[in-house]
């Protein structure tokens, strides 16, 4: 946001969940103690505001104030981040629950529900993998392609022929090779499942790119003998791992290296298909991108078109979708870097780039209120109307349901605001 664009303006406030701030109150830098970090509503003369209509200027109703300002205390440290909202330029309200982000998965084969792998023999199959980036992060590029192939010999089967295009895939994609795009790949298979050991206080622990696995006690992996499939649930369209062996403390050897993210489970979560099914198939799944707002603010999802060759039966199937998500860190932190401006740079993308203070925090979901304003009287730097939004990150959601409002400054900060203004906010908010 340039500052000679003031007609669009972005406010951005990361709100946590803490205790509210009694009304009244003056708040400086630090004032708010061990609740700092607060967002609260606040007079011109930075007294918090009530949250009913009191009826009583000296009980701080919002309603005798045209004016007011959104305030948050970062600390004794650090100025006051506020904006200045007046009651007749407030034209729009609006919430929504925070979601979270999901990866793309897509299926070659057997796909947890029908499907199957080819048993051509003599036969060379491929499978490309067409990255389909977000044009507005990464810019018009080339196709970007990627490839796992095998060749079948004079017999063959579906477990070989799935296995040989798994390890090409993982070759392809391993973790050492640059590119700015990943996927992992592991098998399927369409076999009956059963608990890989009934003692539930023992563990296994998968550690990803490694074809260990370790057990807490040899009771944790009594059913995973070798021959056996084993994974992470009992669902058919997870990935599976043959064992290929197991030593006398329960520690098991993979046939091809764990793909998913380092995980400790206890043995009786995981799964063996102790005689495998006739189907196998491959399952790809879309890796999270790296991201440091401070270096490059790009955030997307992996998204990828799956084609084959050299397949008479098996087909694709693409399940779900790559999801960016909604209030999810990198959203957040995004919005949260640029409503800050240039502060003196000449881009805001400059390099080197601009180390800032950050409020959004890793691994943070958060549910957003939007606050929208105009102004139809022109500024002196601009002859279009000002307008722009105050956006309130609520820290905290389920993920995949409502967000319910929880007491405190949130809370209050909402019910303040419905009081003061001609518009309201819900304190339930709905995905949608």
């Amino acid at each position: 946001m340039a500052l000679d664009s003031k007609n669009n303006i972005k406010s951005v406030f990361i709100v946590p969940s803490l205790t509210a701030i009694t009304p009244g109150s003056i708040i400086t830098p630090g004032s708010t103690g061990a609740t700092s970090g607060s967002v609260v509503i606040t007079s011109m003369s930075n007294q918090v505001l009530a949250t009913t209509a009191t009826g009583s200027l000296a009980a701080w109703d919002p309603t005798f104030f045209d004016k007011i300002k959104i305030v948050k205390d970062r600390g004794a440290n650090l100025p006051l981040q506020q904006v200045v909202l007046t009651r007749s330029q407030v034209i729009g309200a609006s919430a929504v629950a925070g979601k979270l982000a999901v990866e793309q998965v897509s299926y070659i084969g057997y796909n947890g529900s029908t499907g199957a792998m080819d048993t051509t023999i003599n036969n060379f199959f491929l499978v490309k993998l067409e990255h389909v980036p977000n044009a507005f992060a990464y810019g018009k590029r080339p196709a970007n392609y990627k490839y796992g192939t095998y060749q079948s010999g004079a017999t063959t089967s579906q477990a070989e022929i799935a296995l040989g295009l798994v390890n090409s895939l993982i070759q392809n994609f391993r973790p050492n090779r640059t590119i700015d795009w990943r996927v992992f790949t592991e098998l399927t298979n369409n076999g009956s499942r059963a608990a890989t050991t009934a003692t539930a206080a023992v563990t296994l622990t998968f550690t990803k790119y490694s074809n260990r696995v370790v057990a807490s006690a040899a009771t944790a992996s009594t059913n995973a003998v070798v021959g056996t499939y084993i994974s992470l649930g009992s669902g058919t369209s997870l990935g599976v791992y043959k064992v290929t062996a197991r030593d006398g403390s329960g520690n098991l050897t993979l046939e091809y290296p764990f793909q998913g993210e380092t995980t400790t489970v206890t043995g009786a979560s995981t799964s063996v298909i102790a005689t495998a099914g006739a189907n196998f198939g491959i399952k790809i799944t879309g890796i999270k991108q790296k991201y440091d707002v401070n270096r490059w603010r790009q955030y997307d999802k992996v998204r990828f078109n799956t084609f084959i060759e050299g397949f008479t039966v098996s087909t694709v199937t693409n399940p779900v979708s790559a999801f960016d998500g909604i209030g999810v860190y990198e959203q957040v932190a995004n919005d949260e870097y640029i409503s800050w401006g240039d502060e003196g740079q000449i881009f805001v993308d400059q390099v080197p780039p601009q180390f800032r203070e950050q409020d959004a925090t890793p691994g943070t979901q958060y549910s957003p209120a939007v606050i929208s304003w105009l102004d139809k009287l022109p500024s002196l730097i601009g002859a279009g109307e000002n307008k722009g939004q105050a956006i309130l990150y609520l820290t905290g959601a389920s993920g995949t349901a409502n967000y319910v409002v929880p007491a405190g400054t949130q809370l209050a900060l909402i019910n303040t605001f419905n009081v003061w203004s001609n518009v309201d906010l819900p304190t339930t908010f709905v995905f949608s």
